[in-house]
């Protein structure tokens, strides 16, 4: 973080110009400093790179390559994740092909396949996704666990059920069971996960580039009614999860009180509770200071995910071990 002093001309003229309420544009100068802003802000202006993610449960990463390529699509492999293609050129609406239908593939954001995909769930475990639908996640969980093993998805909202039903059916998940349920009420189940993912409701900060609107639609109460939230749902995640087990969070925003200072705070809580350092390192460093408070050093294992370093939506991912 680089913190400077802008003044309030410079503020409120880059939220004029980019369409922000001010007080986001202070905080992106506060946190990254002017450079980084101005390259972020530029970089939600463009759409977001296309990418698909092949189900293994029912494609190779090869057949479903050469399938859409004979239909003149171009496709590039990803370096982070084997089986996910970026949609270089697209001569027909990659969500309306029979291959989708089939689900041969999920249309998902290359950072939002790196939750899944870093928590690596395996065969015969107890698998828990605290904040399910739509299921681009959930299905992703079940390929990973070849449909073997327990998948307990839970979704709160119930009128976004249908939707994961939907996504489970047509790629082929038979491992799972959905729950309507409140998650900050998850020991109430009486489950000890092995793994559990979490990927936070958030303010969404970092999905401008496919939302615009958001760009105005959230005051720092938001924020700030959003971390309660998270906080619950992270202390009852650690509490069903079983000694030795992984939970890993994460959020589609790119504000510290969304994540670093939510992980700060429950670490300063829980004695018995960690954050692992990945194996791959893919994105920055997370915080490890905020508004001059020194936060926990192993944050740093945490990773943040940005438009205008690495071409995906905004995103944030840590991993914590409980012993």
């Amino acid at each position: 973080m680089v913190p400077i002093a802008a003044s309030r001309e410079e503020i409120k003229r880059l939220a004029e110009e980019y369409g922000y309420l001010p007080y986001m544009i202070s905080r992106y100068l506060d946190l990254f400093g002017k450079t980084e802003t101005l390259k972020m802000l530029e970089a939600n202006e463009r759409p977001p790179a296309r990418w698909i993610r092949t189900n293994t449960l029912k494609i190779t990463p090869e057949e479903l390559r050469s399938r859409l390529v004979a239909k003149g699509f171009t496709l590039e492999k990803s370096e982070w994740i084997q089986y996910a293609f970026k949609v270089v050129e697209e001569p027909l609406n990659i969500g309306s092909l029979h291959e989708y239908l089939q689900g041969y593939y999920y249309i998902q954001d290359l950072a939002s396949m790196l939750p899944p995909h870093i928590l690596n769930p395996h065969s015969g475990e107890i698998i828990i996704d605290m904040a399910a639908s739509p299921g681009g996640k959930s299905t992703h969980l079940a390929q990973l666990m070849n449909n073997d093993g327990s998948l307990i998805l839970i979704e709160r909202n119930k009128k976004r059920i249908p939707a994961l039903e939907i996504n489970i059916r047509r790629m082929g998940v038979s491992n799972s069971i959905i729950f309507n349920f409140d998650s900050r009420n998850l020991t109430k189940l009486q489950i000890k996960a092995d793994k559990i993912l979490l990927d936070a409701p958030c303010t969404g900060e970092g999905l401008i580039q496919l939302d615009p609107l958001r760009k105005k639609s959230k005051t720092y109460k938001d924020i700030t009614k959003m971390t309660t939230i998270q906080e619950k749902l992270l202390q009852a995640g650690l509490n069903s999860l079983k000694s030795g087990g992984q939970l890993l969070y994460s959020t589609c925003s790119i504000a510290p009180e969304e994540n670093e200072l939510v992980i700060n705070n429950i670490l300063n809580e829980k004695k018995n509770v960690e954050i692992k350092q990945l194996e791959q390192t893919l994105g920055n460093e997370g915080f490890t200071m905020m508004n001059n408070e020194v936060l926990n050093r192993k944050l740093k294992f945490s990773q943040r995910f940005y438009p205008h370093i690495h071409n995906t939506i905004g995103f944030y991912v840590c991993l914590l071990v409980k012993h």
